[in-house]
């Protein structure tokens, strides 16, 4: 376990100096304030109970939490992350959730901010520039989750965690091609999702051209959505308009997955022996249904420790510069893929 003498080492200071930074005292500089708050992102220093009631003396101790859908696991691996870190310096967390609306975004944005939350982590379909103007506005840091900030020319106390989405789907079309398939259909999702279905669908066509494989329309479906019934529809649009099937199709997600899935149930072609599936995501599906789906994990409670450490950064220092981050991925094989002969 990570000490309070590592991180004043790590940072260069005195023990009493890391205290008054995690007291939040006035008499530290910034730049020595800065230089100890990265030691304790970095080290993943959690303090005890006692330090960490000092800590959140001077605050209202409360931190809004907005997520699209709060029964999706991969959310509850990012809030057990936050937790972990927020919890022992006596914050409490406000969830809400979205069902991913922008509507209901700024709604729940509002409302936190008259319930004087002192920083925001939240998850998008998409981040529209209302939303970012009303973060410049109201000047409550944000951190996103599982999303790319957008190009914004203001500046605006937000940064995110995030996978790289689309050299994960490149990967997982490089392992596909290794595994013999040389047709691999794609569904994907809305393209103005950023990171789920533009850089998704980018990664999987950087994939088939480094793979030299065929890219053709009739074995790619876009839905509007990234749930079982759009999976479904996708994988009928691909059976109904391709000559033949593909060898394996490529799911932006672990519910499109399982949608995907359930047509060739309903018309009797065999996962995997005559099409292969893969997801992303890791959802709770994605090892419970069968043949368990192979998939990319991310999102971990790594994900809302980084996401937690950053919201605390801006919190201690308002003028913190923040930032894009990437967090690392793993390409899970399970049954639904089979190794053929092209």
């Amino acid at each position: 376990m990570i000490t309070i003498n590592q991180v004043a080492e790590a940072a260069g200071v005195s023990i009493s100096t890391v205290s008054r930074v995690m007291n939040q005292s006035s008499s530290v500089s910034v730049s020595t304030r800065k230089r100890v708050l990265e030691a304790i992102r970095e080290l993943g220093y959690v303090p005890n109970v006692s330090a960490a009631k000092a800590a959140a003396r001077k605050s209202n101790k409360l931190i809004g939490v907005l997520f699209p859908d709060i029964s999706n696991n991969v959310f509850g691996r990012i809030l057990q992350g936050i937790n972990s870190v927020v919890t022992p310096l006596g914050y409490n967390i406000i969830i809400c959730e979205t069902n991913g609306e922008l509507e209901k975004e700024i709604h729940f944005l509002n409302v936190l901010k008259d319930k004087q939350v002192e920083g925001i982590i939240m998850a998008n379909v998409q981040i529209p520039q209302q939303q970012l103007m009303w973060i410049r506005k109201n000047r409550r840091p944000v951190v996103y989750v599982c999303q790319d900030i957008p190009d914004f020319e203001m500046k605006i106390p937000a940064s995110s965690v995030n996978m790289d989405n689309r050299q994960a789907i490149c990967d997982m079309v490089h392992f596909l091609y290794h595994m013999g398939h040389r047709s691999i259909a794609f569904i994907g999702g809305p393209l103005h999702d950023l990171s789920a279905g533009k850089k998704r669908y980018d990664g999987y066509m950087k994939g088939m051209k480094e793979c030299g494989l065929t890219i053709r329309q009739d074995m790619m479906s876009f839905e509007e959505s990234f749930t079982i019934q759009a999976g479904y529809h996708g994988m009928h649009q691909i059976y109904e308009r391709s000559s033949m099937l593909p060898t394996a199709v490529l799911c932006a997600c672990d519910n499109m997955a399982v949608g995907a899935i359930g047509f060739m149930y309903d018309n009797k072609i065999e996962v995997p022996q005559h099409i292969s599936v893969t997801g992303v995501d890791d959802s709770n599906l994605a090892s419970a249904i069968r043949p368990s789906l192979t998939t990319v994990r991310h999102a971990t409670t790594d994900t809302g420790v980084k996401a937690a450490h950053l919201l605390l950064e801006y919190i201690a220092a308002p003028d913190f510069a923040g930032g894009a981050f990437k967090v690392p991925y793993q390409l899970l094989r399970r049954q639904s893929v089979r190794q053929i002969n092209p």
